[in-house]
Parts: structure tokens; C-alpha cells; sequence
């Protein structure tokens, strides 16, 4: 939908991450934002910014006169806005004072994470400072649980919530040719990649990863590959030798090539093991990026988040024991046709659901709405 004089939208983003180049999502979506409204400028809270700043600068020049550091803005200049917008309910709760002393409308989309706790008097107390503010417009959600979370303990009615499954990825991401085993290579190739939140990343199912390579590693073929904030040093892996590899945190323009050769990501996540009911979405980021790629995704779906996919068509779904799972993979390593199938059609569903227009169209519909219904008041 478009509403007369909107070409002069204004909107102000205010993040505590952005401009780091590993937050796909932010990057994104901000960068929409960027070329869709024109005329927009995204503050950024971070003690990093400069270096951030200057990193993303390599990989988007164009984009950067429209990024600042909060600390150098004058707070009067807030008050030029239209529309104000952030993600994450710790960001909304913390940036609140921005949008009231602007006497602005704000969006927010409550991913999970970032403050947001099922049943958690802190999270809940953040949900409602931001929601009763008489400036606050709507929120996006992505996960049903979310959806149902706030209705079912009143938090707000439902012409407030705006639900739009998944979230947004880069779309240049996926692109590069699959290499098959077998085929183009002689190694059965398993990943696990998420950024490290905890020790022994149990929260993200590290530690069951390995217990996984343990089992596995007795076949020569195999190959294991970490990416992320996690090392040899976590668990003892001297048993695996050389077939698990370890390559930290990267950055977006690595994954393309390294998901082209990966046949399966395990990714054996757990709610609340962060904190008190601190959940993923699901699928998690890391998954998305990689059944755009064409890699055959195995994970958990312990609160039942599941809207979109078909089990062992578009992904094959997974429970937290270790002997099945290992089963599971040894039986798709032997009929590769079903797991590429499950590769192909899993990328191929996520390429509808993920698209960045189609994840986008809702959000610009809604800060174009919101920055409309604005101007019907004035």
C-alpha cells in the first residue's frame, strides 16, 4: 500500500550493534530501509562503532552517510523524524527515552532473544514499559510463540501485532554452485555454526554436536566443521583429529563457499539453557543462510515453533538423542538422492518465505501506515 506524500519519510533507526557486518539480519534490513525511504539515518550504540563503521564501509560506501554514532547526535534533531524503529525488546525498553522525548511513533520487532524471556518478571516488565507508552505503534513478531505469549498474558490486542514468520537475510548470500559427495568431493561434510552465548554453548547444542563427531568419526569419510565462538579447548576432541576444523567467527561474504561444500548443518539447539525462558527462533539465522545455500538442514523443534516446513522434505527435524541422530545422518549418507532432494526443496522453500522483498513488503507497509495514520492527526 502507498499513501500520498510519503516520499518525505523520514525514519530514524536506533541499535546497539549495527554497523557489524556479522549481524546479517540488521544488515539487511537496514540497508532496505536505506534505499527504499531515502531518508533515513541509523543511530548506533556501540563502543566499537568506529571499527564496525569503517569495516561495513568496505562493503557498503554507499550506505554510510546515513550512519551515526548515537553519542554525536543532537537530540533536537530527533524531533525532524517521522517513524521511529528498532529490534530487540532490551533496544526498545533502552531507546524509549529517545522515542518520548521525540513525540514520535515507534516499531519494534520482538525477536527472540535480546532481553525477550518466556515467563520472565524482567522481560515482562520491559514488554510493558514499552507497550503502555503512548507512542509506542505496533510490534513484529516472527514466531507463533511470541504471537500467542503476548495475547494470552494481555499484553496487547491483536490489531497491535503485526506477525510476519522468519526474518530477513541477505540476499546476495546464496549463490554459488553445490559440490556433491561422491560427485565433486570424496567427504561427507556436517557443520554446526552459531555464535558462542554460553559455556560449552549448551544453549546451541555444541556439546551434542560433538557427542555426534564422536560417533561418527570412526568413518573415514566424514568431515566436521565449527564456525562460531567455539574452539578444541570447549570439549576434549583430541578423538576426532584431523577431521573437525575449526574456523571462528567470519563474516557474511565467507558462508557462499563454505555452505557450497557442507551437505548437512546440525543444529541441535535448547530453549532456556541462556537464561530463564530464553528461546531461538526457528529455524535459527545460521540454518537459514544455510538452506539458502542448498544445505540439507537437521534440527530441534523442542517448542514446537514449526509452521512452514515439511519434515524429511524440506528439512529433517530432530530430537536430542544422540544414537538417533546419528542413525538419522548415516542413513541420508547412504541415499544421497534423498538428501539432496531435501537440500533442494529446502532451498527452494526458503527462497519463498525469505526472499527479502516478500519479508520486507509487510515491514515497509507498516512504517509507511504508521508514518500515514501520523499524518491524518496532524
Amino acid at each position: 500500500m502507498k499513501y500520498d506524500g510519503l516520499s518525505s519519510l523520514k525514519l530514524a533507526i536506533i541499535d546497539d550493534y549495527f554497523p557489524n557486518i556479522k549481524t546479517g539480519f540488521r544488515v539487511a534490513e537496514y540497508n532496505y530501509y536505506i534505499n527504499y525511504f531515502k531518508q533515513v539515518s541509523i543511530y548506533c550504540e556501540n563502543p566499537n562503532f568506529s571499527s564496525y563503521y569503517s569495516e561495513y564501509s568496505k562493503y557498503y560506501p554507499e550506505n554510510c552517510k546515513h550512519i551515526f554514532a548515537l553519542n554525536a547526535v543532537n537530540i533536537e534533531d530527533l524531533k525532524d523524524f517521522d517513524v521511529f524503529y528498532t529490534v530487540f525488546i532490551n533496544n526498545a525498553f533502552r531507546y524509549l527515552k529517545y522515542f518520548e522525548y521525540a513525540q514520535k511513533p515507534f516499531i519494534f520487532t520482538l525477536y527472540p532473544g535480546g532481553g525477550f524471556q518466556l515467563g520472565d518478571s524482567v522481560s515482562d516488565n520491559k514488554l510493558r514499559a514499552v507497550f503502555s507508552s503512548k507512542y509506542f505503534t505496533k510490534v513484529i513478531v516472527t514466531q507463533k510463540v511470541t504471537y500467542e505469549y503476548l495475547i494470552s498474558n494481555n499484553f496487547l490486542e491483536e490489531n497491535k501485532i503485526e506477525f510476519i514468520y522468519g526474518s530477513v537475510t541477505n540476499k546476495p548470500l546464496y549463490s554459488m554452485d553445490k559440490k556433491l559427495y561422491k560427485r565433486d568431493k570424496k567427504t561427507f561434510d556436517i557443520c554446526f555454526v552459531a555464535a558462542k552465548y554460553m559455556k560449552n554453548g549448551l544453549d546451541k547444542g555444541y556439546d551434542f554436536f560433538i557427542e555426534v563427531c564422536k560417533k561418527l568419526c570412526k568413518f573415514n569419510d566424514v568431515r566436521f566443521h565449527v564456525v562460531g565462538g567455539f574452539d578444541s579447548s570447549e570439549f576434549d576432541v583430541s578423538a576426532l583429529g584431523d577431521t573437525i576444523k575449526f574456523y571462528g567467527m567470519k563474516n557474511i561474504d565467507f558462508f557462499p563457499e563454505f555452505y557450497s561444500n557442507m551437505d548437512i548443518i546440525l543444529s541441535p539447539n535448547r530453549p532456556y539453557k541462556l537464561f530463564n525462558g530464553a528461546f531461538d527462533g526457528f529455524p535459527t539465522g545460521c540454518c537459514v543462510d544455510a538452506a539458502l545455500n542448498g544445505t540439507a538442514i537437521f534440527c530441534t523443534d523442542l517448542l514446537n515453533l514449526n509452521i512452514s516446513f515439511v519434515n524429511e522434505e524440506d528439512m529433517v527435524i530432530i530430537n536430542l538423542d544422540v544414537d538417533e541422530v546419528v542413525k538419522k545422518i548415516l542413513h541420508y549418507k547412504e541415499n544421497l538422492d534423498d538428501l539432496y532432494k531435501i537440500s533442494k526443496r529446502g532451498k527452494k522453500k526458503f527462497c519463498e518465505l525469505y526472499d527479502l522483498n516478500n519479508q520486507m513488503k509487510k515491514r515497509v507497509e507498516l512504517i509507511e501506515f504508521v508514518q500515514a495514520s501520523g499524518l491524518k492527526k496532524k
